[in-house]
């Protein structure tokens, strides 16, 4: 599969998640911070956006080394009053970040996140 194939499956993957209530947008990003796909509001600076959840998580990595540990399963973020921030990887390479409602029920956005994080592995392996 050529990665032009893969980054539109990916797309679509995004557009999936769109249509649930509470997320505002998402983007897929490599943990060097740069942006493979997004859906994000128009207003927001996608490959900004993408850089700054990947120094976020790598920093939370770094971090937890010192506890022994690097492996997390999800960074969240509150942003003032009406967000948060929920990154997740995907793979050693591959990050999925979503801008979600501050008052959603977040158990079931993360359900439907962890099922985007299985369709990127099988894209990935295809």
């Amino acid at each position: 599969m050529s990665s032009e194939d893969r980054t539109e499956e990916f797309h679509d993957l995004l557009m999936n998640l769109e249509v649930i209530s509470g997320i505002i947008g998402t983007a897929i990003v490599k943990s060097n911070g740069l942006l493979i796909t997004s859906s994000l509001p128009r207003d927001i600076d996608d490959r900004k956006f993408g850089a700054m959840a990947a120094t976020m998580l790598g920093a939370v990595e770094t971090a937890t080394s010192a506890l022994g540990t690097t492996n997390i399963n999800n960074l969240t973020v509150e942003l003032g009053d009406d967000y948060q921030l929920i990154v997740m990887k995907a793979t050693d390479q591959i990050i999925l970040v979503s801008l979600l409602d501050l008052n959603v029920n977040l158990g079931l956005i993360l359900i439907e996140i962890e099922e985007t994080i299985k369709k990127i592995k099988e894209i990935l392996i295809a």
